[in-house]
């Protein structure tokens, strides 16, 4: 691994029950098993759809303390224009973290479900009060370094999801 001068930093922006804090456990899971310090918190939420949370996590190689002699100081909470890659489990929640300057083009890639959960406000309007999907992915293109979309929920109902390896 080439030397690094700042820790990893992730981001999970994730609906209760939609997996954020197992997908947490598991990057720092494998972050430790791969020889990283690891520094991770959750947020829980209760705004909106009574139930987002963010989960955060920095990352740094213990071969890079060696080297450096001295152990890094690690963050409890994202910082905009700072963070390296952030995961949202549904689109709005894209939306959200660019909204707080947690996505930037010059340094995050933002990886997304495309599918929906409709938050508090678009199921209670009168009219048709849904956020705008397209208007959202152009959104998350134009503000992240790099864009991964795909969607997590019809993933997740897929017969063979819970399959397991082999």
């Amino acid at each position: 691994m080439s030397a690094i001068d700042r820790p990893i930093r992730l981001t999970i922006a994730a609906l209760g029950g939609q997996g954020g804090g197992v997908v947490a456990d598991w990057l720092i899971e494998v972050a430790r098993r791969e020889n990283f310090i690891v520094q991770s918190t959750s947020v829980p939420g209760v705004a909106q759809r009574t139930g987002a949370t963010i989960y955060y996590l920095e990352l740094y190689p213990r071969s890079q303390v060696a080297e450096r002699g001295r152990e890094p100081v690690l963050a409890l909470m994202p910082q905009p224009g700072d963070v390296d890659v952030v995961v949202a489990s549904e689109l709005v929640e894209a939306g959200r973290m660019i909204l707080r300057g947690i996505v930037t083009p010059d340094r995050t890639t933002l990886i997304t479900s495309t599918h929906r959960a409709y938050t508090i406000s678009e199921k209670s309007s009168l009219t048709d009060g849904r956020a705008d999907a397209a208007g959202l992915l152009h959104e998350s293109q134009r503000s992240a370094r790099k864009l991964v979309t795909l969607d997590m929920a019809a993933l997740a109902e897929a017969p063979d999801s819970n399959r397991g390896p082999d």
